[in-house]
């Protein structure tokens, strides 16, 4: 089902078909037309990671490929996360079809402290088609943990569509 343009009105009487079109259809568009993923897990086990180059935090939970309409795609982040070392710095990104948006958080630790780690970004440009976006992340030293035994929480879903 497309998004149909509203109708501007004049002096025409209103029609079953008029509402059915410009109301309920566009209602049951924007409820269900786009694209989207999440993944939200509460109790599991931590992720960790020691590299200070760009990895997949969990290639299969938090990474998800979408069929957008080449609309703008909002990337949604929340969990809580800590560094091993003392000032310890850590960093989030994306991974967009194998091109990297990094950096988009940056948390600076002192030593095993959990900080918030959450962030809600838009990709624009994205062309209509499938994409992949993975979450990634990086440490300046010691071990980063995103903790599985708290909320972990992420969505990709196409905010924007073409008409």
């Amino acid at each position: 089902m497309a998004w149909t343009t509203p109708k501007t009105w004049a002096s025409e009487p209103l029609t079953s078909a008029d509402l059915n079109t410009y109301v309920r259809d566009n209602q049951n568009y924007l409820y269900n037309g786009w694209a989207g993923d999440s993944y939200e897990r509460y109790g599991g086990s931590s992720w960790t990671t020691t590299s200070t180059g760009w990895v997949d935090v969990d290639a299969t939970n938090l990474a998800s490929t979408i069929t957008t309409s080449g609309g703008d795609v909002l990337v949604v982040f929340a969990g809580s996360a800590k560094c091993s070392a003392s000032a310890g710095l850590f960093q989030f990104g994306l991974d967009v079809d194998g091109a990297a948006k990094q950096g988009i958080v940056n948390l600076v630790d002192d030593a095993n402290h959990d900080s918030n780690a959450s962030f809600s970004y838009i990709l624009t440009g994205l062309s209509a088609g499938s994409h992949t976006i993975k979450l990634q992340w990086r440490t300046g030293s010691g071990t980063a943990t995103l903790q599985g035994a708290r909320t972990v929480f992420w969505a990709v879903r196409e905010i924007a569509g073409t008409t």
